[in-house]
């Protein structure tokens, strides 16, 4: 008996979330990166030096570059810029130049194979373009962080994200 409640409790609260029309955690990922952009971006400016963005299928971190030694190097001392994974059953996929992009795997920048952004806020403020969508595995979920040239970034959600 007490297993066919839990079972009844546990398909009601799936239908709610499906019928109130929402992941929340998803949405809040997605705020999440747009915001710690938009600081990068601020950040980019103030200080006079490029951010990168670095994606791969487990989350996402950011890079500084060092003009003096002309590489890109993690932001590990930033906590704005820190590393951040994503949560179980949510994937990242990125598009630049509206093809998408193969992610790498998470390994640690060497000598023979240096970190390397996909996406840079300019110190100028500006951006180069990108669409990282986060989908829920097993969902038609889709949220969408959108960045455009001129460095704003958007969050778009299921419907206004262009399906490819």
């Amino acid at each position: 008996m007490v297993v066919v409640i839990i079972g009844i409790i546990a398909t009601m609260a799936v239908v709610s979330t499906r019928v109130l029309g929402g992941d929340h955690e998803m949405d809040q990922e997605a705020r999440r990166l747009s915001a710690v952009l938009g600081q990068a971006r601020e950040e980019a400016m103030l200080q006079g030096r490029d951010v990168g963005l670095r994606v791969d299928g487990r989350g996402y971190d950011f890079l500084l570059y060092d003009n003096r030694n002309e590489r890109w190097r993690l932001a590990e001392d930033d906590p704005l810029l820190r590393e951040r994974l994503l949560p179980e059953g949510l994937e990242a996929r990125l598009w630049l130049e509206s093809r998408e992009v193969k992610l790498p795997s998470r390994a640690a920048p060497t000598e023979q194979s240096p970190a390397a952004p996909q996406v840079v806020v300019f110190a100028s403020g500006d951006a180069s373009p990108f669409e990282l969508r986060l989908e829920r595995t097993g969902t038609r979920e889709l949220r969408a962080v959108v960045g455009q040239v001129d460095g704003t970034f958007k969050v778009l959600a299921n419907d206004d994200v262009e399906r490819r």
